[in-house]
């Protein structure tokens, strides 16, 4: 007999050895508990500021559009000779304004354009992407992001556990990143400098020399170019010996062989992956950007998952949480389905700027 504390609540219970299973999720796992939550509070703790400066950088017509939504909004397209399309919370609107040529040359010297086509604003979360033909700006894509507190609420009391990294998975858009960022928050309660945030695209933490202040007491390391990302976490794991190392987007196997590698000097790591369960990440073949970091061949598995704990995002508010990440993916491996907690949280409506909340 084995005695279990509920997460939540800190009440006991004995359970045999053998694991009972209460339901399955079709393709992601067994589901050995349920926690069904009530709505928790969210607070989006984005200044005003942040979103004026990333207004004041688009064309007039598109500011004036979005302005009065622009906490609603969650891309906005722009793109020559066709009309603004602006991707809502809940909504997807076509606007009748054609953009003309024009428009798009105005975006041409609003920053430093990098490389791989990606812009960001200092001191928010704010990130644009662009094509450019001829020299010039033809087509823009503007991620709007915001700071939320309590997203990963649910899963603190894992989080306050781990003690060997943590990978959080989910499909593009389903909201990795911010839930990445609130881990990381209750994540520093605890480690604080010792956690070194690698940021891909500069989108963890922000762009340019000045961090968001979500940042708190993390340890910042800018990247921007992902090309860039092998060398610059090889210069943080000689240089600095992190305890914990974060990487948003793992996108190469050398990538992943880098994270290995800072794993192998004593660095817990903290990834986000893309993939809808872990039968996808451990089946990818095409590239095998996952293996080094699952430890796996062609043959299976061959040892301890880089992570113990595991987070998959099956929408919003739905988690599933894999708590021994190696024991699943070894259950994958045998064509099971893994062993898993199924976190489901009551959605209320709108999550509230801190200001409305607090003041009426």
């Amino acid at each position: 007999m084995t005695l279990s504390v509920d997460p939540l609540s800190g009440a006991t219970q004995e359970d045999t050895a053998e694991v009972s299973f209460l339901h399955e999720l079709p393709g992601i796992a067994r589901v050995k508990q349920h926690i069904e939550l009530p709505p928790q509070p969210i607070f989006d703790i984005s200044s005003d500021a942040e979103f004026e400066t990333m207004l004041s950088k688009l064309p007039g017509k598109v500011a004036q559009r979005v302005r009065g939504r622009i906490r609603e909004v969650e891309e906005i397209k722009m793109q020559a000779g066709a009309p603004l399309e602006v991707l809502y919370r809940h909504a997807h609107v076509i606007y009748p304004d054609l953009l003309t040529r024009e428009d798009l040359l105005s975006l041409d010297g609003i920053g430093r354009w990098r490389d791989d086509g990606r812009l960001g604003i200092e001191n928010t979360l704010h990130r644009f992407g662009r094509i450019d033909t001829e020299g010039h700006t033809s087509l823009v894509t503007v991620r709007v992001a915001r700071a939320f507190i309590g997203l990963a609420e649910p899963l603190r009391p894992w989080l306050e556990k781990a003690e060997d990294g943590l990978v959080i998975l989910g499909l593009p858009g389903s909201g990795k990143t911010a839930l990445l960022r609130d881990a990381l928050r209750i994540l520093s309660e605890r480690l604080a400098g010792r956690l070194f945030v690698c940021d891909s695209s500069n989108e963890i933490l922000g762009d340019g020399y000045g961090a968001h202040p979500i940042a708190d007491w993390m340890s910042r390391v800018t990247i921007g170019d992902p090309t860039l990302q092998l060398p610059r976490l090889n210069q943080v794991v000689k240089n600095f010996q992190p305890r914990w190392m974060t990487v948003d987007e793992i996108s190469s196997r050398e990538d992943a062989r880098a994270i290995a590698y800072a794993r192998s000097r004593g660095a817990r790591a903290v990834m986000t992956w893309h993939a809808g369960s872990l039968a996808s990440a451990y089946e990818e073949k095409e590239e095998r950007t996952l293996w080094p970091l699952i430890q796996r061949n062609e043959h299976g598995v061959t040892g301890q998952a880089v992570a113990s704990l595991g987070v998959l995002i099956r929408g919003r508010g739905k988690y599933v949480v894999f708590e021994d990440l190696t024991q699943a993916f070894e259950q994958v491996a045998r064509g099971e389905l893994p062993e898993a907690i199924q976190i489901d949280v009551a959605q209320a409506g709108r999550w509230q700027h801190r200001e409305q909340q607090l003041h009426g």
